[in-house]
Formats: C-alpha cells, sequence, structure tokens
C-alpha cells in the first residue's frame, strides 16, 4: 500500500474535483491511501465530505492588474503570483509543510506547478494529469496559447525569464538552489505527464512527450435522466448558470428543440422548475452521460474538454458557447475537425435560435462527428497508470 496526494491549485469549476475524486476511488480499491489539496475545497466536499483526508492547498495571492490575455503558461503564473519571490517561497514552505505531515510516495497534480515544485524540492515522485491546457509542452521558450496569431519569440521569452528569475530566488532562499527549475518549461515537468483528453481536441495539439487516457470523470455518474418522448431535434445541454447568456440560450433551445434537457449545475431547484416547461427539462446538478448522448442530435456546451469529448465518442455534433480561452482552444480543434459551431469569445449575444438551427441542418457537421476518430473511444483508467506509479 502507498500514499497518493492529489493536488489543485489553478483553474477553476468542478471538473478537477470530479476527476481526481473518481481517480482516488479507484485507487483506493486498489489498495492505496489518498488525501486531497485543493485550491477550492467546496466541490470535493460536496461529493466527498467525510471520505477521504483533505487540506487546503497553499495559494499565491494574483496581482491587482493581470495580463488580460496571456502570451503562454508562464504569463498565466506571472498573473498568479508567481512573479513574487516571497510569495513563491511562502507557497513553497506550505507545500513542502503539507508533505512532511501526509508523507506522500506520489504528488499526483492537476494544474497544480507549485505541488509539482513543491515534489521537485521534496525529492518526491510526481505525476501530472488533467487536460492539455493545464499540463502545456514543455518547450523553450514555452509556446504560445493563440498558436493562429503567436507573438515573435522574444515576446515568448519575457514572461518565461520574469517567473523562472523568481521561483528560482524563491528556491535560493530556501536553500533549494540546486534542486531549482533551470527553464520556465521545469515549472509544469513531472516524472510522467497523464493527460486526461483526447489528441484531437488537445488545445496545443497532439504531442508525443505524453500519455493520452482520455475523460476521466465516470459518464454513468450523476442524476439519471430519459428523453420522453420520439420528438426531434433532441438537444443536451451542459451550462453554467452564471453565465450572462444563459437566459438566452435556455429560450433558444425551448424555441427550436422538440425536446430538450439542460444541466445547468448549481441552479437551484425553484429556479429549474420555473424555467421548465413540457418540452425542456432543466436539472441544477450533472447528468449520466451515455443514455442521453446515444440518441442527441445536438449538443450545446461551454466547450470543456470532458463534455467535448464524450459528445464525440458518442458521435454528436456540437454547438460550443466557451466562456474562457482553455475552452474556446478545444473548441477551436473541433470546429476545424468540422464536428461543431462555435460562438467565439469576443463574439457579443445573438440570435442563438439561427445559430442552432444552422447546426441543426448541416448534414457535414453531422457525418464529421459521426465519423470522428473519438467515435467509441473508450478512455483508459489514470488510476490503474498512476498505480503503477505508486507500486515502482
Amino acid at each position: 500500500m502507498a500514499r497518493a496526494l492529489f493536488a489543485w491549485e489553478l483553474g477553476g469549476d468542478l471538473g478537477h474535483a470530479r476527476r481526481t475524486l473518481h481517480m482516488a476511488r479507484e485507487l483506493r480499491a486498489l489498495g492505496h491511501e489518498t488525501a486531497f489539496t485543493f485550491l477550492d475545497l467546496a466541490p470535493l466536499g460536496g461529493e466527498a465530505a467525510g471520505e477521504v483526508e483533505w487540506f487546503q492547498a497553499p495559494v499565491l495571492q494574483g496581482v491587482a492588474q493581470p495580463s488580460a490575455a496571456p502570451v503562454n503558461a508562464s504569463e498565466i503564473l506571472l498573473n498568479r503570483g508567481y512573479g513574487d519571490p516571497a510569495s513563491v517561497v511562502g507557497a513553497l514552505r506550505g507545500w513542502l509543510s503539507l508533505f512532511s505531515l501526509y508523507k506522500p510516495d506520489l504528488v499526483v497534480a492537476d494544474y497544480a506547478p507549485g505541488a509539482l515544485m513543491g515534489a521537485r524540492a521534496a525529492g518526491i515522485r510526481s505525476v501530472a494529469i488533467g487536460t492539455g491546457f493545464s499540463s502545456p509542452p514543455i518547450h523553450d521558450p514555452m509556446p504560445a496559447l493563440r498558436s493562429w496569431n503567436p507573438p515573435e519569440e522574444a515576446a515568448l521569452r519575457v514572461p518565461d525569464s520574469r517567473v523562472l528569475s523568481s521561483v528560482r530566488e524563491a528556491f535560493e532562499r530556501l536553500d533549494l538552489h540546486n534542486r531549482a527549475p533551470s527553464t520556465a518549461g521545469d515549472m509544469f515537468r513531472a516524472g510522467s505527464t497523464l493527460l486526461c483528453t483526447w489528441p484531437e481536441i488537445d488545445p496545443f495539439g497532439p504531442r508525443d512527450e505524453a500519455e493520452y487516457l482520455g475523460p476521466q470523470d465516470d459518464p454513468r455518474a450523476g442524476a439519471q435522466a430519459a428523453w420522453r418522448t420520439e420528438e426531434r431535434p433532441r438537444i443536451l445541454a451542459y451550462l453554467k448558470p452564471r453565465d450572462p447568456r444563459f437566459l438566452t440560450l435556455v429560450e433558444s433551445i425551448r424555441a427550436i428543440a422538440g425536446e430538450a434537457i439542460i444541466a445547468a449545475p448549481g441552479l437551484s431547484i425553484d429556479d429549474a422548475v420555473k424555467l421548465s416547461s413540457p418540452t425542456l427539462r432543466i436539472r441544477g446538478e450533472a447528468l449520466a452521460l451515455p443514455t442521453l448522448l446515444a440518441t442527441t442530435d445536438l449538443c450545446v456546451c461551454h466547450s470543456g474538454p470532458g463534455i467535448v469529448g464524450r459528445a464525440l465518442e458518442a458521435g454528436v455534433p456540437l454547438a460550443l458557447v466557451p466562456q474562457q480561452l482553455e475552452q474556446s482552444l478545444v473548441g477551436r480543434r473541433v470546429v476545424s475537425a468540422g464536428a461543431g459551431v462555435m460562438i467565439a469569445l469576443n463574439e457579443g449575444v445573438q440570435d442563438f435560435r439561427v445559430w442552432m438551427r444552422d447546426a441543426l441542418s448541416q448534414p457535414d457537421l453531422r457525418a464529421a462527428a459521426a465519423a470522428s476518430p473519438l467515435r467509441g473511444h473508450k478512455p483508459v483508467s489514470a488510476a490503474r497508470r498512476i498505480a503503477r506509479e505508486l507500486e515502482a
């Protein structure tokens, strides 16, 4: 039996919690111990209160005026406070204290560069997991986030140099200079990198230096729902209630769907009931996907890699309304494959009814989704892959 500590530091939403919780349950079934140290304990507490040991992750304070359009992963770290050596020292001390307390044999980092650097400093084995965005390719300089309009190489090296200088100074202050990263990419380096997505929707494109395992949250988890009629089109949507476009999207789906089901995790029961109708049901919780997707005509979502991967595995075309950069990058991959349409991040609210009707009327869109290389893909268990690291 060995111990794995799951760490999550950057990014938002439930995806990190659901993914790592699913892995941890599998690992415990294999006889290993697990614990969590998370940026936000609320999602974990809601799903697994009392199930496992958990700690608050050391989190740096972001800068007052972050770059609105970071050029690469290094600039994201600068936005999150990694340009201040004193703050990095505090975070590293926090990680080292957590490791001393829990004594993990392996640190499993889901978008947690601080945990990876702490494991490096402590001499603990590490595995990086997550989507392609959260585990960027380790290049010099770190690759541009917007490959279709990349800046000059010199512009990419500026944030690399700034964040590396800050982190190396922090390691020096802790008398750990011999374990400090030597390049900006080293801040994301782990013993193994396991991508919980497919190469076809990796925001950086397919790469050889990582293992692709596919989405890891259990698609059968969540509330059960089923189509009640034979009316078409059937539209399945996964939407966030806090999106300013939420109500407009709901009404647009209601106007064109023969039958629609919308999962809106976080929406209150009262609001879900008020917005529902005989042809449209809204649930304020996650839903089990396999049965629903098997006969869905269109999936509307924010382009999170998990739901996108599940839809394409089922051959369902997508209508994408991303909220942030990672989702937009995933969406560009879907659109380039001809399996979906997307509203760009900087586009204002438009007539979604026309847009979705157009998507439903395109036979090429349906054909591309049905012929997707992801059709019928089955994810490989990340927990069993991580167990090999533990057993080593």
